[in-house]
C-alpha cells in the first residue's frame, strides 16, 4: 500500500502513483473551460437557451460547467489507471473511495463555488464581453474545439503523434511563439499542474484515510508538502504535452484567430476569467482535496469489512 512505502521509506511514492499524478486530469490543459462530456454542441445549445441566469450561461458556453461535472470521472479515471499498474486496493476501499468523488465533487457545490467565484473575478461588462464573444465565429469555433480536444481519445491521438507533432510545430517558430504565448497568457499549464496535483493528493490523501491511524501515518499538510516536491518534474512534462495539445486542436486555426485568441486572453477580462476565476476554483478545490480522504474513511468506518 501508498502507506507502507510512505511510513518505510519516507514518502517512496509508488510508480502507479508517480505515474498517475502526471497522467490524471491532464485532458484539461487547453484552459479552464475544457472538459469532458458525452453532450453533443446541440444538446448543450438547447440548455443554454432554457438558462436566463447570464453568469449560469457564461458556465455553459465556456465549458466550465462541463469540466466540474466531470471531476469525479477524473478521479475514478486516475484510481482506474493506478489499480491497472499494481496499485493493491481492497474493493471496499475503491468503492468508498469513488463514492466519496462523487459525494464532494458533487455538482451542485462545485457549480454553486464557480458562480460565486465568477461573480467576484468578472465585472458585469466582462460577462457581457465574454457572452458575446461566444456567440462570435471565431468564439464557436474555439468552444467546438476545446470540447472535442477535450476527449480522452483526442490526448491519446496527441501523445501517440507527439514526435510527428513536435516536428511540424517546429517547423513554424511563428506559431509555435503564438501557441506558447497563449498557454503562458491563459495559464493553462499551471492549472493543468494544479489539478494533476490536487488529484494525486486526494487519491493518495484518501487511501490513508481508510486505513487505521497508527504511529508514523502522514498528516494531510505533510503528504501534500512531499506531492507538491514534485511540482517541477510535473510541469515541465504538461507544459511539452500543452504545447503539443493546443498545436493539435487549433490546427484548423489561421495564426490571426490565435493571434485574436491571445489578444483576448491578455485583456481585462481574458486575466479575469483565465487567471482571477481560476486562482479562486484552486483555492476551493485544494480546500475539497483533504475533504475527500475524511469522506472516504468516514464512509469505510461505517461500512466496516
Amino acid at each position: 500500500m501508498v502507506i507502507a512505502a510512505f511510513c518505510k521509506t519516507g514518502m517512496k511514492m509508488t510508480k502507479p502513483l508517480q505515474r498517475m499524478g502526471i497522467g490524471i486530469l491532464a485532458i484539461c490543459l487547453l484552459a479552464p473551460t475544457t472538459g469532458v462530456t458525452g453532450q453533443t454542441n446541440s444538446a448543450q445549445a438547447v440548455r443554454v437557451g432554457l438558462v436566463s441566469n447570464e453568469w449560469q450561461r457564461l458556465l455553459m458556453v465556456s465549458r466550465i460547467e462541463l469540466a466540474l461535472l466531470e471531476l469525479p470521472a477524473h478521479f475514478k479515471q486516475g484510481l482506474d489507471q493506478a489499480k491497472s499498474q499494481g496499485l493493491p486496493i481492497s474493493p471496499e476501499v475503491e468503492v468508498a473511495l469513488k463514492a466519496a468523488a462523487d459525494e464532494v465533487f458533487g455538482a451542485a457545490a462545485l457549480q454553486g463555488a464557480a458562480l460565486s467565484h465568477l461573480e467576484a473575478s468578472l465585472s458585469p461588462s466582462q460577462l457581457r464581453d465574454w457572452l458575446a464573444f461566444y456567440q462570435s465565429p471565431l468564439g464557436q469555433k474555439m468552444a467546438a474545439a476545446d470540447e472535442r480536444a477535450a476527449s480522452p481519445d483526442f490526448l491519446r491521438s496527441v501523445m501517440d503523434r507527439a514526435p510527428r507533432l513536435m516536428e511540424t510545430v517546429s517547423r513554424d517558430t511563428g506559431r509555435l511563439a503564438l501557441l506558447q504565448s497563449w498557454l503562458d497568457a491563459t495559464g493553462a499549464v499551471e492549472q493543468s499542474t494544479n489539478m494533476a496535483l490536487h488529484s494525486q493528493l486526494a487519491l493518495e490523501w484518501g487511501l490513508v484515510s481508510t486505513l487505521p491511524r497508527t504511529a508514523g501515518m502522514p498528516t494531510f499538510d505533510e503528504l501534500k508538502s512531499y506531492i507538491n516536491e514534485r511540482r517541477f518534474v510535473v510541469k515541465a512534462h504538461l507544459a511539452q504535452l500543452a504545447l503539443l495539445h493546443s498545436a493539435a486542436a487549433y490546427q484548423d486555426f489561421s495564426n490571426e484567430d490565435i493571434r485574436q485568441m491571445l489578444q483576448r486572453a491578455n485583456s481585462p477580462a481574458g486575466q479575469a476569467l483565465y487567471v482571477n476565476f481560476n486562482r479562486k476554483m484552486h483555492r476551493t478545490l485544494e480546500a475539497l482535496v483533504e475533504k475527500v480522504g475524511l469522506t472516504a474513511g468516514r464512509r469505510l468506518a461505517s461500512h466496516p469489512t
